[in-house]
């Protein structure tokens, strides 16, 4: 308690910006460990000393919760762009960036944060439920991936026609890469990199996408 004659400290009023990041933050670790069903806005809002209402005015109701964590938490990470500005030489190659090499960026920074790695395997567990507020999202994915994908200018082998007929094979390395996440959580784990690169031998053989690599 402040004795008279000491004069209160000023409580520090946080930005927009850094509030959002902190309820992100706070949901991510709920999320991951109980679920969307196990969530609660008081859960979140009593772990950043907020009511309920204070929390409800930056993110309007619990679906727009996850949506929020969703969209900033997991979606703006590690796209082609970020692997382009990393200055890896597979990605500023003057032909194109390599598509394999981008896969094994993705699943390196992805291995450095497990903790949405649970995020999102769990919630793409949860909403194979037609009534989970996440179902829309994980059943559109992989249209949206391809579209992300399909701005960026690849390097590929000749013999692959260019990238349109990268379809499959990008749903497939997305498919391994979500097989991979899971296992990374059962016994005994594996590294998930170390993992990738005995699929990435499968789903990029040789000779074809040597020196694409």
């Amino acid at each position: 308690m402040t004795r008279p004659d000491e004069p209160a400290r000023a409580r520090t009023r946080l930005s927009r910006e850094a509030r959002l990041a902190q309820i992100i933050d706070a949901t991510v670790r709920i999320l991951a460990a109980r679920g969307f069903h196990g969530l609660s806005l008081r859960s979140v809002a009593e772990e950043l000393g907020l009511s309920e209402a204070g929390l409800l005015h930056y993110v309007g109701t619990k679906e727009g919760l996850l949506a929020l964590v969703v969209e900033q938490a997991y979606d703006r990470r590690f796209d082609p762009d970020d692997f382009v500005a990393s200055g890896d030489p597979a990605a500023t190659h003057p032909e194109g960036v390599s598509f394999p090499a981008y896969c094994r960026f993705l699943v390196r920074h992805n291995a450095d944060d497990l903790l949405l790695v649970q995020l999102y395997s769990v919630l793409n567990a949860e909403s194979i439920s037609p009534e989970h507020p996440a179902h829309d999202y994980f059943a559109d994915r992989p249209a949206k991936v391809w579209e992300l994908y399909s701005r960026t200018t690849w390097r590929l082998p000749p013999s692959v026609g260019g990238w349109e007929n990268m379809r499959d094979l990008v749903e497939m390395s997305i498919e391994a890469m979500d097989g991979i996440q899971v296992r990374a959580f059962r016994r005994p784990t594996v590294d998930m990199y170390t993992e990738w690169l005995r699929f990435e031998e499968v789903l990029f053989p040789s000779p074809r996408w040597d020196g694409y690599r």
